[in-house]
């Protein structure tokens, strides 16, 4: 099962709880109103795997604007668990158009661009930066489309070596594939990539037929896409094996000899745009152009650790820095499908 329920209202949340015991559903339901009364955009503020009858997700479009022990004494939870999480489907494609940050953002700037007051001071210095950087307030027209939903798939290629796609621009100009915010001033476009919390997410790719389960079964990656991948992080194929199979005794950490992890790096970063990152107490206002680009994605060596940080899990964690981010790339089945990979995720977090 996966945190794939998502209630959108009180009679929705009754109705897909209706085998939980009533005190969960009571404390389910105060939850619900009390998030909804507090943040009346967001359509989805809760997520449930109904084979977890005592633990709820709040969605993550709210992290840095209210802490979990706030809202457990608020609505005074005993019987439940939350957490911040987005769930395994929803408040994603076209529902990431509910992410308070981007209205809010787009908002301000409008507001900004027709004299009135932005009362945030953290969006005012982002946006201030913004027109230092691009002469905002120097050309006679300005909007803003907020265009997050669209979700432009980036595909991993393998040329031969490992990269992400771009299709809406060419080489590492990424610009268009990962715009939330398009900023349209004179003649210019700036493309606004809007982060949000402590850790984001640079890609997150499908890799399901690249790595097979019955390659991963036979201990026999034939696969050259499949060898290019595990080559690329310096990953042992049977200890990669062992670790699906469930045949890893006890965890396992390598400092291995990296592949060509530089490329897949740049194209999963690109440049191209503008980041405009959310933490708690403050804005990042940075743009990404090829210098950026180039220093963000040089790394030196890297660890490994098969089962996860654990060495329990079904999972490779691959951590490494540059001298912008630390990243945390994962390998696991994110579906809850049999255990056998089913993504490469790339997270990070600003340095």
């Amino acid at each position: 099962m996966a945190f794939d329920q998502f209630p959108k209202t009180i009679t929705d949340l009754r109705t897909k709880t209706k085998s939980f015991s009533p005190e969960v559903q009571g404390e389910l339901s105060l939850l619900f109103k009390y998030l909804k009364k507090k943040f009346p955009k967001i359509e989805t503020p809760i997520n449930l795997d109904l084979s977890k009858k005592t633990t709820a997700n709040i969605t993550r479009q709210i992290q840095e604007d209210i802490k979990i022990d706030k809202i457990k004494k608020e609505v005074d939870l005993k019987k439940i668990t939350v957490r911040f999480g987005n769930g395994s489907s929803g408040n994603r494609g076209v529902n990431n158009r509910g992410n308070l940050f981007e209205p809010e953002f787009a908002k301000a700037m409008l507001d900004w661009w027709s004299g009135k007051k932005v009362k945030d001071p953290k969006m005012l210095a982002a946006i201030e930066d913004l027109d230092e950087t691009y002469g905002l307030s120097e050309q006679d027209d300005f909007k803003v489309d907020i265009v997050g939903g669209e979700n432009t798939k980036r595909p991993l290629i393998y040329t031969p070596v490992l990269k992400l796609t771009n299709p809406k621009g060419s080489g590492y100009d990424i610009g268009k594939s990962v715009t939330d915010l398009t900023v349209h001033s004179g003649r210019k476009q700036i493309y606004l990539s809007l982060k949000l919390g402590t850790t984001t997410t640079f890609f997150n790719v499908g890799i399901r037929t690249t790595l097979t389960p019955d390659e991963i079964k036979s201990y026999n990656i034939k696969n050259k896409n499949g060898k290019i991948l595990l080559k690329t992080f310096g990953i042992q194929q049977k200890l990669f094996c062992d670790v699906f199979n469930g045949r890893l005794k006890k965890g396992i950490v390598k400092t291995p000899k990296l592949g060509s992890i530089d490329e897949l790096l740049k194209t999963g970063i690109g440049s191209g745009y503008h980041i405009i990152h959310k933490m708690t107490g403050k804005i990042i206002s940075k743009k990404m152009d090829r210098r950026a680009m180039a220093k963000a994605s040089k790394v030196g060596s890297a660890k490994v650790y098969y089962g996860g940080k654990t060495g329990l899990g079904k999972r490779i964690d691959i951590e490494m820095e540059s001298p912008t981010y630390k990243f945390k790339l994962n390998i696991r089945d994110t579906q809850g499908k049999d255990g056998y990979p089913t993504r490469l995720m790339c997270d990070f977090t600003t340095k």
